[in-house]
């Protein structure tokens, strides 16, 4: 039997049905549910950090979420927390954020300020510098880096100058 070819243009578009209608309802797969970015970007729009903190952490952890949107919310939520002088969750969310996307100097920058903050200068300086090879311009990072260096500087002058403790006598 030959069928008209009207009758297969229209089966290619439309398929055959009743075929689909198996696949489209896998009682096995459970739905994949819609990740609700709503509550933590008006948090991030009003400026709440009390907000930001308790509410965007669901969408950080997400793996479902959009990446764009977990970037935002672990972010936002890193500088609620450096605001709050939480500098370790600060430095926690700026990690999830660069795990996310590494070749954000601003992030870059504001992690090694933390660490800066926090005493540790090597991580600081190694921020700073990441942040550096990815823009050069960026007149945050080279204010930052420069600081940070003529302090490092300041504090080698510092212990070259000051007498050595005697070693004990035995």
């Amino acid at each position: 039997m030959r069928l008209p070819f009207h009758f297969l243009v229209a089966m290619c578009l439309f398929g055959t049905p009743g075929v689909h209608a198996a696949v489209d309802t896998d009682p096995q797969t459970p739905p994949v549910p819609k990740v609700d970015t709503a509550p933590c970007f008006a948090a991030i729009a009003a400026g709440d950090d009390d907000k930001i903190i308790a509410i965007c952490g669901n969408l950080i952890d997400n793996a479902k979420a959009v990446t764009a949107d977990r970037l935002k919310a672990a972010s936002a939520r890193a500088a609620a927390y450096a605001r709050k002088d939480q500098i370790d969750p600060a430095i926690a969310d700026y990690d999830a954020a660069l795990k996310i996307d590494l070749s954000r100097p601003d992030l870059l920058n504001a992690r090694g300020e933390l660490w800066r903050r926090k005493g540790d200068r090597p991580r600081a300086v190694r921020d700073f510098g990441a942040a550096l090879k990815i823009d050069p311009k960026n007149e945050a990072v080279r204010a930052n880096y420069k600081a940070l260096a003529q302090e490092i500087e300041r504090m080698g002058a510092k212990m070259s100058v000051q007498p050595q403790p005697k070693a004990p006598l035995k």
